[in-house]
């Protein structure tokens, strides 16, 4: 009836364990097809984040090429407006005038002058006027010195300002009083219909007359052979420029040579407004970049997203499938399980039938075998009583016998002891006996050996004896030597002590010579000085070369040595002029003596701001050979650690990845390093974001990726597994086991794991209170002794 009970109920259960085997096939399945769907999802998106990432790569390089270009402009576009706010491209004598009456500034439109030493100056010429594109060069040649002119409201504004500068020492300086040159004077003069440089510039309101008086007569051609064409063929002859700056005067005076010693304002003025132009343009492009670079960063960021949620939907769904296998496989096992069961029991329920018969026959011959074993045990009953009295007299005899048996043993035990004894101290006494016999012999050639020293040392004694006698007399030869070597020391030194005297005496001749070339070059120099300014005063002064002058001069000369009257007229009008200058009563005498001075320290600054210009390139120099040595070996490095990672990290948690990533790809001397680690059967994810077990063998996999690089003869680790568990510590000792094979490892730890995979033990014991005892144990070789 049980088994009847069970086979029903096992039929049941097998009924239920096959139909959720079915329920969790089908589950299965929709599983596998949500991660296909969730894997090409994936796959798409990495494939747009690749191209994302790519486009905001180009994008951050457009960006910080926009960045450099707009940080190079700005750079030169601030230099330029600092030396034109400290009117560096002017003259003395303007710059001057310009610091006083503004402060050191610019005057604006809307500025009043309440603060200023002279409130009618009103501006430059060179700030009331633009040229067109190209026509900078050809403005700057006709307007000349007239360019650096100061504009004054009126005559005594510029009457004040030229006594400034002579009472300051401050230079020359031409002023235009406004009102006074705006109207047209000699308003016969023709000017030209057409070609007029002044159609090519752009005005400040207000200001057209000045501009017009200073360029209303100057005609602007291509180069000097038309501007010759043009001067020739008018009627009444007029100024002409070229665009490269060639000038032929309305005398017919031509102007030109190379730019050199052009002061450029009007180009750099030009360069300052394109430099703004570009800024703003840049700036622009600059702004729309960023933003392009925002949105693909955020796109980036969404497909990043959208990637993790992926990637977590992937695994959780692959954390199912596995679940789910697992239950299908347990449902499998459950059904075979329960079939076999369901098979034992209808096999046990076909036995117990056949049994139950064949317990009715045994039944029945054994009740028939029970009367006849009665019958028996009564019959063996009686022997059993008779042989038991017989038993009683054979034990007693036995009793006897066996007290005398165990007399006899504990006898035979004792001889035995001290037989033993007896063979155990023959045995010593006989290794004794080798012991002192091996101890006799190796005395007895010991004292040979002292014997055969002591007569070697004899020997030597004697030997060193009879050098030590030769030594002394080669000593008293050399003393003798050394006397007479000292004596001629003495007439050696005297005569190099006179040779002095002679040297130090040529030396001061010759520091009072060099003193006096010094002396007479510096005179030279500033000869040289007084002679290149004397010309530059001359031809900005007259407009002619100096050449040019020394032969009028010697033209003059001449007709001197011609003609004595002319001589005498000369020379009285030389001695007025001296008359004239004895009369200056306000002249600074020092003035070359500061001059001096002050070219000595510019002379001194010049140099070492040279040194320091130099010091500063060869440090940059350096510096730049150091970053670039540095990235080099930063990024191998960086690739080795990778490289190594890949084979240390599966090993520690048998299976998975792990890479070291570039916070910035772009600027490896600046980047930070981030640590990516993707444990089997997790998401990729940083170190900080793992469990304790799990940080200590990623920090373990990444120091040993470093040490594997270059692996040192001995590595020293004090309780690297104390954070791991048993399993881990297999993993980690395997690891080590394979760096044991090219490094000796000292290793410190508690955990008996590690220590069975140790070749020796060291321990330290404390056998009596405050005695320490180290203890080792060869667990290699463990059969030698310790």
């Amino acid at each position: 009836q049980r088994i009847s009970a069970d086979k029903s109920a096992a039929e049941k259960n097998l009924q239920k364990i096959s139909r959720s085997r079915r329920e969790a096939q089908s589950r299965m399945e929709a599983l596998q097809r949500d991660i296909e769907s969730i894997a090409r999802q994936t796959s798409e998106t990495e494939r747009l984040l690749d191209e994302k990432t790519r486009m905001l790569s180009r994008q951050i390089k457009q960006v910080q090429t926009l960045e450099f270009e707009k940080n190079k402009h700005s750079s030169r576009h601030a230099t330029l407006k600092k030396m034109e706010d400290n009117f560096e491209w002017y003259k003395d004598g303007v710059r001057a005038i310009m610091q006083k009456a503004h402060g050191g500034r610019i005057r604006g439109k809307g500025d009043t002058d309440t603060d200023a030493t002279f409130p009618g100056v009103i501006g430059l010429v060179a700030d009331i006027l633009s040229p067109h594109p190209s026509y900078e060069t050809a403005a700057e040649a006709a307007l000349g010195e007239a360019l650096q002119y100061v504009l004054v409201s009126d005559q005594d504004t510029g009457k004040a300002a030229i006594g400034y500068l002579a009472a300051e020492n401050g230079g020359r300086s031409g002023f235009i009083p406004v009102p006074d040159i705006a109207a047209p004077c000699g308003g016969d003069t023709p000017r030209p219909a057409a070609g007029r440089l002044v159609d090519y510039l752009d005005v400040t309101d207000g200001y057209e007359q000045v501009v017009e008086q200073l360029l209303g007569h100057v005609v602007v051609a291509e180069n000097i052979d038309e501007a010759l064409s043009v001067w020739n063929r008018k009627g009444v002859h007029q100024a002409v420029v070229t665009k490269t700056g060639d000038l032929i005067t309305p005398e017919g005076v031509l102007v030109g040579g190379s730019r050199n010693n052009m002061a450029d304002i009007l180009v750099k003025k030009q360069e300052i407004r394109t430099l703004e132009d570009e800024l703003a343009e840049i700036a622009e492009r600059l702004h729309t970049a960023r933003e392009m670079q925002q949105s693909l960063e955020h796109d980036v960021r969404d497909l990043q997203n959208r990637l993790h949620t992926l990637t977590r939907r992937k695994n959780d769904a692959t954390q199912k499938e596995l679940s789910a296998q697992k239950t299908l496989y347990r449902f499998d096992e459950d059904e075979k399980s329960a079939r076999r069961h369901l098979e034992v029991l209808t096999l046990e329920e076909e036995q117990l039938l056949g049994e139950e018969i064949d317990i009715d026959e045994e039944i029945s011959e054994n009740n028939a075998a029970l009367q006849r074993i009665q019958a028996d045990v009564t019959a063996v009953q009686e022997e059993v009583a008779a042989a038991a009295c017989e038993i009683d007299g054979i034990l007693k005899a036995y009793d006897t016998e066996k007290e005398a048996v165990v007399d006899m043993k504990l006898s035979l035990t004792n001889l035995q002891a001290r037989m033993e004894n007896a063979v155990s101290t023959g045995q010593r006494l006989s290794a004794y006996r080798q012991e002192g016999l091996r101890r006799a012999e190796n005395l007895q050639s010991d004292i040979a050996a002292r014997q055969h020293q002591l007569i070697s040392a004899r020997e030597r004694i004697t030997a060193c004896e009879k050098e030590l006698a030769e030594r002394y007399r080669a000593m008293e030869t050399v003393a003798g030597k050394l006397r007479a070597s000292e004596i001629d020391y003495q007439a050696i030194d005297t005569q190099l002590q006179e040779n002095d005297t002679i040297v130090e005496e040529l030396k001061t001749a010759r520091e009072k010579t060099l003193e006096k070339v010094r002396m007479l070059e510096l005179e030279q120099s500033q000869r040289q000085i007084k002679r290149e300014n004397t010309r530059q005063r001359l031809e900005e002064t007259y407009h002619h070369g100096f050449a040019a002058f020394r032969n009028e001069f010697k033209d003059r000369l001449k007709e001197l040595e011609q003609s004595e009257g002319m001589a005498e007229e000369l020379t009285a009008e030389l001695e007025k002029l001296r008359t004239g200058i004895a009369r200056f009563t306000d002249v600074n005498l020092g003035a070359i003596k500061e001059y001096e001075q002050l070219g000595e320290r510019y002379d001194f600054i010049t140099r070492q701001r040279d040194d320091l210009v130099k010091a500063i390139e060869d440090l940059h120099r350096v510096i730049r050979k150091i970053n670039r040595i540095t990235q080099s070996k930063f990024m191998e490095t960086f690739k080795q650690v990778n490289e190594k990672l890949q084979e240390v990290f599966p090993r520690l948690f048998e299976g998975g990845s792990a890479q070291l990533v570039l916070t910035q790809p772009n600027a490896p001397l600046e980047t930070g390093v981030e640590f990516m680690i993707h444990p089997p059967g997790k998401k990729l994810t940083r170190m900080s974001l793992l469990s304790g077990g799990e940080k200590a063998l990623s920090a373990i996999a990444f120091i040993f990726s470093i040490f594997l690089i270059k692996p040192t003869s001995f590595c020293l680790m004090d309780e690297i597994d104390a954070p791991l568990d048993e399993a881990n510590v297999f993993r980690f000792n395997n690891l080590v086991r394979l760096i044991g094979e090219k490094s000796q490892i000292v290793m410190v730890t508690h955990n008996k794991k590690s220590m069975e995979f140790a070749d020796m033990l060291f321990g330290v014991t404390m056998e009596t209170k405050g005695v320490s005892k180290v203890v080792s144990v060869n667990l290699k070789h463990s059969d030698l002794p310790n």
